[in-house]
C-alpha cells in the first residue's frame, strides 16, 4: 500500500479503478494505479481524493501529488491532507482494468 508523505509525494500511472476495503474496522475506498513499468500501487482515499478522483477516470493516465496538510481545515479531528490530481483527457490505448479484462467506453454504463 502506497502512503503519500513529504519523502514520497507523487504517484503516477494509469488509473485502474477503485474498490471498497475495510481498514481497522472502517470501510473506505482504495484506488489502484499502474505505472509505465507495469508496477501496481494501491492507496487509500482521503476526503480530498474522494472529491477529485472519479470512476470515469479509469484507463486514463493520472498523477497524484501530495501537497501537505492544512491545519485550518480538519476532518475527524485531523488536518486535511491536500492533493493535486491531474488526469489525461484520453484513455490509454491499451487499457486493461484491474481484473485483466480489456474494456472500452461502450462497457462503461455512465
Amino acid at each position: 500500500m502506497f502512503q503519500f508523505s513529504h519523502d514520497r509525494p507523487c504517484l503516477e500511472g494509469v488509473f485502474l479503478g477503485a474498490s471498497r476495503v475495510t481498514v481497522k474496522g472502517k470501510e473506505t475506498t482504495q484506488y489502484m494505479l499502474q505505472d509505465s513499468e507495469g508496477n501496481r500501487f494501491s492507496f487509500l482515499a482521503t476526503y480530498d481524493l474522494l472529491r477529485k478522483i472519479q470512476p470515469a477516470h479509469a484507463g486514463r493516465w493520472m498523477q497524484v501529488a501530495f501537497e501537505g496538510e492544512d491545519a485550518d481545515v480538519k476532518t475527524q479531528g485531523s488536518p486535511i491532507r491536500k492533493f493535486r490530481v491531474a488526469v489525461s483527457r484520453e484513455k490509454e490505448p491499451e487499457f486493461v482494468n484491474a481484473h485483466g479484462i480489456p474494456i472500452s467506453d461502450e462497457d462503461i454504463p455512465f
